[in-house]
């Protein structure tokens, strides 16, 4: 085999190398977390990860308001994607007449509970909620290739087919974590028509990444300096994406959100960027940077940047500014303020809370942004 075929072999290996490694230490980390929450036992338990949940929301979090109880409302079903993967989805029904609905994306290496608890918040305003388990994670099937949002985004559109047919709201919120975050984003614009008709309202967008070559870049600069100097980075990137390609059959060229604000869009929603500037995951810059390119398609969106947290961990470092901020950008949007009041005291969310600055023991300064306010400033 020639020298040339031996380098781009290596260049393949190592293209798909970094995306399996890309969040081995964060997966390590809460698979590590929750064995110690307990043995899945699904002959003793009826449902034993939401007992595992609750165990570490009770424990790790330190808030016990984000705890679940379920009796029939919890509800699992299957459906199947335009390229015929069958992907586990799960059902929280708050209340049968609701017709308000959150669809919760989660992380790499993650699964459909994290993200039913991150959308936790939400059921005390009335929501119900959709979560499943992307392709190769959870009880969804597996596939060859795990692929950062360029097939998952097919995971992603077949649950707001799904969820519009059997369901039909009247409202929808986004929430997408990471590779979730990432995958709602590109969904939402690369086929921004098809979901234009599914009545979206709002989205939040917890630590999610730009585009892949913004991902590699921080993933380099973070955990791969050996075996991807910074003079030939770019170079690097480009044949990793083009390996990526050849490997996969898939676009991965197109995996850039920002490119897409370029244009118009028929379909713009407020969106609420969350993001920490220590995040060793994710380049907490892309969501400064799509905040800035969004504002002249959307002038309700906000941003809240924590100087610490740890990647998708702000409900647990800084919970009572985060659902806070949360569910006020949520009536912001939907307007009940008896509603939000309501809620606010079930998750425990006090005036002295918020008059004590949320508690925020870590802390030296907190970037956050309502575009709300500068427009009715401009007024």
């Amino acid at each position: 085999m020639s020298k040339k075929k031996n380098h781009n072999k290596y260049r393949s290996k190592l293209g798909t190398k970094i995306f399996k490694r890309v969040n081995l230490r964060f997966k390590f980390f809460y698979k590590t977390l929750e064995n110690l929450m307990g043995n899945s036992n699904k002959n003793k338990y009826h449902y034993p990860e939401l007992r595992r949940m609750n165990k570490i929301m009770r424990t790790f979090y330190k808030a016990p308001q984000l705890q679940l109880k379920a009796t029939d409302n919890l509800i699992p079903f299957n459906f199947e994607t335009e390229d015929g993967v069958v992907i586990s989805g799960l059902k929280y029904i708050t209340s049968p007449n609701s017709k308000k609905w959150v669809v919760s994306l989660h992380w790499f290496a993650g699964h459909k509970y994290w993200a039913l608890f991150e959308a936790r918040p939400f059921i005390e305003l009335g929501y119900n909620v959709l979560v499943f388990d992307f392709r190769n994670h959870g009880e969804s099937q597996s596939t060859e290739f795990v692929t950062m949002g360029a097939s998952e985004v097919k995971d992603f559109r077949a649950a707001m087919k799904w969820l519009y047919e059997n369901h039909k709201p009247e409202a929808i919120g986004l929430m997408g974590m990471s590779m979730g975050g990432f995958t709602m984003q590109y969904g939402i614009v690369k086929y921004n028509e098809e979901f234009s008709k599914y009545n979206i309202k709002w989205a939040i967008s917890d630590s999610y990444y730009g585009s892949i070559k913004t991902l590699l870049v921080h993933t380099r600069n973070v955990w791969l300096k050996n075996l991807m100097s910074y003079k030939n980075v770019r170079k690097s990137i480009n044949k990793i994406i083009k390996s990526q390609i050849q490997d996969t059959d898939l676009d991965w060229a197109d995996l850039d959100v920002f490119k897409y604000y370029d244009h118009s869009l028929k379909t713009v929603f407020p969106m609420f960027f969350m993001h920490c500037r220590n995040d060793s995951i994710t380049p907490f810059d892309d969501s400064m940077r799509l905040f800035v390119k969004r504002s002249i398609h959307s002038r309700d969106d906000e941003i809240l940047i924590y100087d610490y947290s740890k990647h998708c961990l702000s409900l647990k470092y800084h919970y009572y500014q985060t659902v806070y901020r949360w569910l006020q950008f949520e009536n912001k949007v939907m307007k009940n303020d008896e509603a939000t009041e309501k809620a606010l005291k079930n998750l425990g969310i006090s005036n002295e809370a918020i008059q004590e600055n949320f508690f925020e023991k870590y802390e030296v300064n907190t970037f956050y942004l309502n575009s709300s306010n500068n427009r009715k400033k401009e007024k």
